[in-house]
Formats: structure tokens, C-alpha cells, sequence
């Protein structure tokens, strides 16, 4: 994050933690898109991502007091929502039905249009088999897969 975003970040912290509901607004939106991408990957549902999402920005409110301005704000924010996906996965225990499996495959934005039949089949099928393999970690795996992950992808936007 270069230093006038973090300053930036930073007033923004001090402005929400003193009641400033704007300034808590304008962090969750800074961090939205990827709190949800970590609980869809997590989940591997649209809908409790999405839920799941909302809640860590409730709770984060709620928590902002706590907040340590050495902190970095992505990072405590991130936690909560690996907390809120881990917390949402043991009640549940669910798993990707094969339907919405297949749909999110074939609407994959890395396919090309040019694909051999043969090719779109070995490719579904590697995604199927993966996503599979995903549901089976663990909590405490899923959670150090993802956050490597999402710590990449947060590393590459900046």
C-alpha cells in the first residue's frame, strides 16, 4: 500500500473508531470485493459468502474499538472473516452440490472460446476434482491455503 493510501487508511480508522459511520463506510468498501472472494472460496457458495461478507462488517464495526492503530486494517479485517467462514463451515458442513459445481465451471472467464470439446471435458473435470479436494481440508487448511492466496492477490492490487 503506498504511504498516502495507509496515511489515508489510517485518518479513516481514527475517523470510524470516533463514531464517523462515513469512515467506517469507506473501509469496508475499500476491502469489500476481497473479504467476499475469501468467504466464497472458502464456502464455495454465492450466498453465504455473500452473508458472510455483511456479517464481517458488522462484527468488524462492532469490534472497531478494539482495533490497534498498529494494525494493519486488511489484515484484522481479513481474520474476521476467516473466522466467520471457519465458525459457518463446521455448523454446516456443507458441500458443493455437482450442479452448481458444473454451472460455476461453465462459466469460466479462463476458457477460450476456441476449446475443443475434449479439452472443455478434461478441463471441467480437473476443476470438478479440485473443488472436491478443497471441501475436504480442513478448517485450519482451507484457512492457510486461503490466506496465502488472498494475501497474494491483496500484494498484486496494490
Amino acid at each position: 500500500m503506498r504511504q498516502q493510501e495507509h496515511n489515508e487508511e489510517k485518518m479513516l480508522i481514527v475517523k470510524a473508531k470516533g463514531g464517523d459511520t462515513k469512515a467506517f463506510e469507506s473501509l469496508v468498501r475499500r476491502y469489500q470485493k476481497p473479504i467476499y472472494y475469501l468467504c466464497y472460496r472458502m464456502t464455495g457458495a454465492h450466498q453465504a459468502a455473500d452473508d458472510l461478507s455483511q456479517d464481517v462488517s458488522i462484527k468488524a464495526y462492532f469490534a472497531l474499538s478494539h482495533f490497534k492503530e498498529e494494525m494493519i486494517f486488511f489484515s484484522w479485517i481479513r481474520k474476521i472473516a476467516i473466522n466467520r467462514a471457519i465458525n459457518y463451515l463446521k455448523v454446516w458442513k456443507r458441500e458443493i452440490s455437482m450442479g452448481e459445481d458444473e454451472m460455476r465451471v461453465s462459466q469460466n472467464p479462463d476458457a477460450s472460446p476456441q476449446e475443443m470439446p475434449e479439452e472443455t471435458y478434461q478441463r471441467k473435470q480437473m476443476v470438478k476434482t479440485f473443488k472436491r479436494a478443497l471441501q475436504k481440508l480442513s478448517a485450519e487448511q482451507k484457512e492457510a491455503l486461503l490466506i496465502q492466496r488472498s494475501s497474494h492477490e491483496h500484494r498484486a492490487q496494490e
